[in-house]
């Protein structure tokens, strides 16, 4: 037998700690529940095997989708993610020029902080412990007027000291992060710390994911469950903007085989993924594969405090935004276009807002060639 080099062997397990914790944080803190993030690193890494390819879920992109489930249920949103999965194989089959018109960085670059702020306005009722409910931003901060704002201290220490370790940790420990990445850092630090202040789960004074199974699919698995008339409009939208935000930038190679991950993706159950572009060669993706599902059997694990996975997906999010672009955007002349993208999303959803938003992106493209002209 040949040995593994030992490069190969260290991307296999840095590919195992960062698919882990952001699939675990998607799982638990959306309605894919924690046999979805199970069924979601599965997916990922069969397809690193595949396809060569390193995939982690996206959660931005998820947003149209998770409106879809907390309004019609788990069968509605795989169902969304399998119509977007062929979206995105047709978008791929374009001109690279015809689908870079849909996407004008600057107006994407603010588009992106108006999906931050929606992630952060809907995972907040989580790292906070508030109590609000809604799937949309304008329920969620009702909520927060009606009920005040009576956070969950613990919750908030645990959800801090996640969001410090996500910030800091890669610029002070530059090298270690490339194989302990933060978001499994932060969970190595908070997950000891809550089982040694609280050791019985019955009196934990935060929310904790609790038992699962990793045989128990979710609800949405294979379409089972009820579709409704009223549902479709939704489902139909949120899967073309589910689709428009995932393919953007995207090379045509990887948003073929992007589509492919997220049909089976959805049809199981499991959130989409992402490919990052990086080569992988087929021995790492093994060695990522029994790492990962080993991870989802750690002692404890069913105890970690829910603040934190919520942490880990607004952090995700506002690191995903091009500050540059976005810099250049606000000193631009044209702000109808930026305050159009910025405000849409938080107004009438993710799900309405892409399409509209890709329109203004041709638009601006077009006058970006007349003035060139």
């Amino acid at each position: 037998m040949k040995r593994i080099p030992r490069e190969t062997a260290l991307l296999g397990v840095s590919d195992a700690l960062r698919l882990f914790p952001f699939a675990f944080a998607v799982g638990v803190c959306s309605p894919f529940g924690t046999a979805g993030a199970c069924m979601t690193a599965a997916v990922a890494l069969l397809f690193g095997v595949v396809c060569r390819l390193a995939f982690v879920p996206t959660y931005l992109a998820l947003l149209p989708v998770f409106t879809v489930a907390y309004r019609f249920g788990a069968a509605g949103a795989c169902a969304a993610v399998l119509l977007g999965g062929i979206c995105i194989f047709l978008l791929s089959l374009l001109p690279r020029s015809v689908r870079d018109a849909l996407h004008a960085p600057a107006v994407r670059a603010v588009f992106l902080i108006a999906a931050a702020f929606s992630t952060t306005a809907l995972q907040t009722t989580l790292y906070f412990g508030i109590g609000a409910v809604g799937g949309t931003v304008p329920q969620i901060l009702r909520d927060y007027v009606s009920l005040g704002f009576h956070p969950n201290w613990r919750g908030i220490l645990y959800g801090t000291i996640v969001m410090v370790v996500l910030i800091t940790y890669p610029r002070k420990f530059k090298k270690l992060s490339r194989i302990l990445p933060a978001a499994f850092a932060a969970l190595v630090v908070t997950l000891p710390l809550h089982l040694l202040l609280v050791r019985d789960a019955a009196h934990s004074p935060v929310a904790e994911i609790g038992a699962f199974s990793v045989l128990q699919l979710p609800d949405g698995a294979f379409l089972r469950g009820d579709f409704s008339a009223s549902a479709l409009p939704l489902i139909l939208c949120s899967a073309l903007s589910f689709a428009l935000i995932v393919s953007a930038g995207l090379p045509d190679g990887a948003a073929r085989s992007l589509s492919a991950a997220s049909v089976c993706g959805g049809f199981l159950g499991a959130a989409p993924m992402q490919t990052d572009g990086m080569p992988r060669a087929r021995k790492s993706a093994w060695i990522a594969v029994p790492l990962t599902a080993l991870l989802f059997f750690v002692p404890g694990l069913k105890r970690t405090p829910v603040p934190c996975l919520a942490v880990i997906l607004i952090v995700t999010a506002w690191q995903s935004v091009d500050w540059s672009a976005a810099k250049r955007a606000f000193t631009a002349r044209r702000f109808p276009f930026f305050i159009c993208a910025a405000v849409l999303p938080v107004l009438l959803g993710i799900h309405y807002a892409v399409p509209l938003l890709c329109l203004l992106g041709a638009a601006e493209n077009r006058l970006d060639q007349k003035t060139s002209v």
